[in-house]
């Protein structure tokens, strides 16, 4: 790390005051978990700031709480002081704001690289609130998620800043905190609902996928366009619903088709560009486990097969006005397109926040085609 500006501070003094001391009432956590559902339902990370900032200064206020001797839990007040931290990050990183967000995200880290482990998911999924853990999700609200997520966005505010070497470092530490923790599920869970550039078409479907994918971002940012490829190279494309060649992490497989293009292999960039541009049937229908699901959910399907034999199926796509079947839209926006390729133009992966050295090479590759 030597010569570049990225560490995590220890604190010491967080992992002593959390053995002992208090936070406040009940009801001003209880205020505070309000907030932090506004500000993770809120569309806009400006209005979200408003609940966010609000948040902070309450916990701020938990946390002296604890230090000055009051009643309860001062290891509770600095998980929801980190929690509160991880999410105005989040927000400021949607607002652009990437000084600050580094400020915030680096503090959450700092305080939850300190912190004890909680010794259950329950006390997991009460100190560390900002997401609402699914039924099947245990590691949703614990704190190796909050650190993950907190390095992710480091790594965000770096690459925006364009110091990338700094960013490779973060997007490692999320990949560390995720593979170590790949014992309790936490590197194949899925990034969070209203984290930073999350749930696009084509995205990671998992926390892993996406901080190897951002590795590889960063490197290339930084001039290593070799290791950039190798990790591409690697990252696991899928899931594969149908097992018929058709990976639905279109992300990584385009920017695989850029970063072989830009080391020189054009050959083989047209060959992964060419397979990214074959027609992709959609995913089936989910399954799920329970056996009164399956058969509700078997029971549905009947009712969509009836449906479709009774039904017009003219239709036309929203955006172009091009006539399509209802039922074979394609991938929204593209026409009736079922070709993820298409999705993938210059501006398209700039919004992707992809570095613009990267960028350049796909814009390159597709004009030269």
């Amino acid at each position: 790390m030597a010569g570049l500006s990225f560490k995590l501070v220890s604190f010491p003094e967080m992992a002593n005051a959390a053995a002992s001391g208090s936070v406040g009432s009940n009801s001003e956590e209880a205020t505070i978990a309000k907030l932090l559902k506004y500000g993770r339902l809120e569309g806009d990370p400006f209005t979200a700031l408003d609940f966010l900032d609000d948040a902070v200064k309450r916990a701020e206020r938990m946390v002296a709480a604890s230090e000055g001797g009051g009643d309860g839990d001062g290891g509770r007040a600095f998980g929801v002081l980190a929690s509160c931290l991880v999410a105005r990050g989040n927000a400021l990183l949607g607002a652009q704001d990437w000084d600050a967000a580094d400020a915030d995200l680096n503090r959450a880290a700092s305080m939850l690289s300190s912190l004890p482990e909680p010794s259950t998911s329950e006390q997991q999924g009460q100190v560390f609130s900002y997401y609402e853990a699914s039924a099947n999700c245990t590691v949703c609200n614990s704190r190796q998620m909050a650190l993950s997520l907190a390095y992710d966005g480091i790594g965000h505010s770096l690459s925006q800043r364009g110091r990338f070497e700094e960013a490779v470092m973060a997007f490692e530490a999320c990949s560390g905190v995720l593979a170590s923790n790949a014992s309790i599920g936490l590197d194949v869970e899925e990034v969070p609902r209203g984290w930073f550039v999350a749930g696009l078409r084509g995205g990671p479907p998992t926390m892993l996928q996406r901080a190897r994918l951002n590795v590889a971002l960063a490197k290339y940012g930084a001039g290593d366009t070799v290791g950039s490829l190798s990790i591409l190279q690697e990252t696991d494309k899928g899931p594969d619903p149908l097992d018929k060649g058709f990976p639905q992490f279109w992300d990584a497989r385009a920017a695989q088709v850029a970063a072989l293009f830009g080391n020189g292999y054009d050959g083989k960039a047209e060959l992964e560009w060419q397979q990214l541009c074959t027609s992709h049937p959609p995913p089936p229908p989910s399954v799920p486990k329970s056996k009164v699901k399956q058969y509700v959910n078997r029971a549905a399907q009947r009712m969509l097969d009836a449906e479709r034999l009774v039904t017009a199926n003219d239709c036309e796509d929203y955006d172009t006005g091009v006539a399509i079947p209802c039922d074979a839209a394609g991938i929204p926006g593209l026409g009736g397109s079922s070709s993820p390729c298409a999705l993938y133009t210059a501006q398209e992966v700039r919004a992707r926040l992809w570095p613009p050295a990267l960028a350049d090479a796909l814009a390159e590759f597709r004009g030269a085609r």
